[in-house]
């Protein structure tokens, strides 16, 4: 586990989550330090420029773009974020990068260093009280969607299934007029959870905006807590996300929301708990019926 504070956003999330964003200038810094972090923590800001083949001034311009207070912020941060040893022998200076002709086991151990990290700082900044608020609100609706687009209908479905085997009424809504539809005709007493990665996505938004005009209470989890997504939640949960070489931004979500997910499902199961686990008795036998023997 690195050692930043809980609640403090990670750098090197930040960083990460603005790449696709920052104009090619920044986006060498940025892919400078999210390969070498444990290196760029000791540089100078001549040393971070050269690296990257920019100038001191396009570093500090970096610092402001991503709202810190300047290049000895980024230092302490990243000096902050590194200064403990990952588990399982992994270097600090492994970076996120994977190159066509690194070894599998290169690749893999940058993977599996990526996602824990992701699950580690999601749950560091987990806002417990916007989770336990959802959660109840999911305890006692007479309907709830879940809205997703793309990958994160992954992530929907697995949640439908979790909440309907406690009985709870969930559907995941996964094709754009099916959500609007469902969304247009909840009500007061409903629930809303709308998942993208971005915050970005306008079907995703145009859903969970009709449900929150529709008096039922909103739950949006994403990456960013200031995106359009989230302007139309009662409840924001956020996930922090690593990518790595191939897999940035929302390809490199999924174990993050579910992990927000899963969270929630344990907390709704808690909240009803003679009901969730009645419901688990009843459905416990199914699956042992379908083994192999």
């Amino acid at each position: 586990m690195y050692g930043t504070p809980t609640g403090v956003p990670s750098v090197l999330v930040l960083i990460d989550a603005e790449l696709s964003r920052l104009p090619d200038a920044l986006r060498s810094i940025a892919k400078t330090i999210l390969n070498d972090p444990h290196a760029t923590a000791t540089m100078s800001m001549n040393a971070l420029a050269l690296r990257s083949h920019t100038t001191p001034e396009t570093v500090a311009r970096f610092c402001r773009a991503l709202g810190l207070a300047g290049f000895q912020d980024l230092r302490l941060r990243l000096a902050r974020e590194t200064s403990v040893a990952p588990a399982h022998g992994w270097h600090a200076d492994l970076g996120f990068d994977i190159g066509p002709d690194d070894s599998l086991a290169h690749a893999a151990a940058v993977v599996a260093r990526a996602d824990v990290l992701s699950l580690q700082y999601t749950a560091d900044q987990l806002d417990l009280t916007a989770l336990d608020a959802a959660a109840r609100a999911l305890a006692t609706a007479g309907r709830i969607d879940v809205y997703a687009l793309g990958g994160s209908a992954y992530a929907a479905h697995e949640m439908a299934a979790r909440m309907h085997r406690i009985g709870r009424p969930i559907w995941a809504r996964t094709e754009t007029h099916d959500a609007e539809t469902s969304a247009a005709l909840l009500g007061t007493g409903d629930a809303a959870i709308a998942l993208s990665h971005s915050g970005g996505t306008g079907e995703t938004i145009a859903a969970l905006c009709l449900a929150s005009s529709s008096g039922a209470t909103t739950v949006a989890v994403t990456d960013d807590r200031h995106s359009p997504l989230a302007g139309y939640a009662d409840h924001i949960l956020t996930t922090a996300v690593y990518g790595t070489t191939y897999r940035h931004g929302g390809p490199a979500a999924r174990h993050a929301q579910l992990l927000i997910l899963d969270c929630l499902y344990v907390r709704v199961a808690q909240l009803t708990h003679e009901r969730a686990s009645a419901c688990l008795e009843r459905t416990r036998h199914i699956p042992e019926h379908h083994r192999a023997t």
